[in-house]
């Protein structure tokens, strides 16, 4: 659960509050429009096993001022922010504003209490490779989540996570920068990707641009990795495809609508390669040719 906090409008205007929040994976999500405002939060009123927590605020509209440990630090429309939840800290947003905020727990960050205040010492533009790729990642969770499967959503937990890791070790000087951005930026891909398997017009240019990154950056992140860009789009579009296949009834031209290919023979053809049999003869052979199956 997410850390509780009291709120107090800053203007005497009508006041509203939009919020939606969700949990996945042990991480929890929550995203809030309102009016400029002093929060405050309130660590006596979360359980205490559940409150050695880090923060990842990701500021999509207004300004954010975040009051920790005597030191504040100011994060603008675009930026975010990575705080320790499990110490006392407070907020003013000073106008109207838009916010993603995700807790994780800090023992899958695998980082000290002093590392994090290191951390929000100072926003993370998401301009620099790893906050580029931390900001589309949350903004992807948040957009896509209600549509992601539960593979989906542990794979996009363990990404987020990997990308906080390598902001961290960005800002503490933990790891090679440029092998770092790598790592993060492939392990953003394929979420992206899972997230996207119904988009036929997937491609490197799309990503990239969804990415803030050039072609080539994103080609390169898939050098030292096991598949290339274009294998690993194939591969989760067949194991979304094997997965539609195992758990419902739908055709098999569905099915290849649902991941992406417009046309069913190619589907059938990569299937085919893939698996060694063609999508209809894998269904049977894994779930036999009970009544209510569709070729």
């Amino acid at each position: 659960m997410l850390v509780q906090m009291s709120a107090k409008t800053l203007r005497e205007a009508p006041a509203y509050r939009r919020m939606s929040r969700r949990s996945f994976e042990g991480l929890a999500m929550s995203r809030i429009a309102s009016v400029p405002q002093a929060v405050t939060a309130h660590l006596d009123e979360v359980p205490a096993g559940q409150i050695e927590s880090a923060q990842v605020q990701l500021v999509h509209s207004g300004r954010l001022i975040l009051d920790q440990a005597d030191q504040q630090t100011e994060v603008r429309a675009g930026e975010l922010v990575v705080y320790d939840a499990s110490r006392p800290f407070s907020f003013v947003y000073p106008d109207e504003f838009r916010t993603t905020i995700v807790q994780i727990p800090a023992r899958a960050l695998g980082v000290t209490n002093g590392e994090l205040q290191t951390i929000s010492a100072g926003a993370v533009s998401r301009r620099s490779a790893n906050g580029g790729v931390l900001a589309a990642l949350l903004k992807a969770a948040d957009a896509n989540y209600d549509g992601l499967g539960g593979n989906s959503r542990r794979a996009l937990s363990r990404t987020l996570v990997d990308a906080v890791r390598l902001v961290a070790a960005e800002h503490t000087d933990r790891m090679s920068t440029i092998d770092g951005n790598r790592i993060a930026l492939a392990s953003a891909v394929r979420s992206f990707v899972a997230a996207h398997v119904h988009d036929p017009t997937l491609s490197a240019v799309v990503i990239a641009a969804r990415m803030h990154v050039s072609v080539r950056t994103l080609h390169a992140a898939f050098e030292d990795e096991p598949d290339t860009l274009g294998q690993a789009i194939r591969r989760s579009r067949l194991e979304a495809a094997r997965t539609l296949l195992e758990t419902t009834s739908q055709t098999v031209r569905s099915v290849a609508e649902t991941v992406g290919y417009l046309d069913v023979t190619h589907f059938i053809r990569v299937f085919k390669n893939s698996e060694g049999v063609t999508p209809a003869q894998w269904r049977r052979r894994r779930l036999g040719d009970g009544p209510g199956l569709l070729p």
